[in-house]
């Protein structure tokens, strides 16, 4: 099945992609938004590199300091880890092996 005829971009968009967007947008540098919400600046720049995942506690303290929505970034991280799981060919194969069980009622 093609992706984007299930609503999904081609190629998953990371919520850090976003983020990273926002602070260049704001001239607000990395080191300095770390500092200012009390993140180590080497988890921010994980984050904003699509090498961490947004958890509920720092889509919150984005939220709040940004005024950015943590529902909307926490589903953009859904969305990436299940367009990124389908991508995988290990998981594809697996998924591949799995018989489809139907309710007999």
């Amino acid at each position: 099945m093609i992706m984007a005829t299930l609503g999904y971009s081609f190629y998953p968009t990371h919520p850090g992609d976003i983020l990273k967007e926002e602070l260049e947008v704001r001239h607000i540098s990395q080191r300095s938004f770390a500092k200012q919400v009390g993140m180590a600046y080497s988890v921010l720049n994980e984050l904003l590199n699509g090498k961490r995942q947004i958890t509920p506690t720092t889509a919150l303290m984005f939220e709040a300091a940004l005024g950015i929505s943590a529902d909307m970034l926490m589903n953009l991280q859904t969305r990436y880890n299940m367009q990124t799981a389908r991508k995988d060919s290990k998981i594809s194969s697996w998924l591949a092996n799995i018989p489809r069980v139907a309710a007999l009622w």
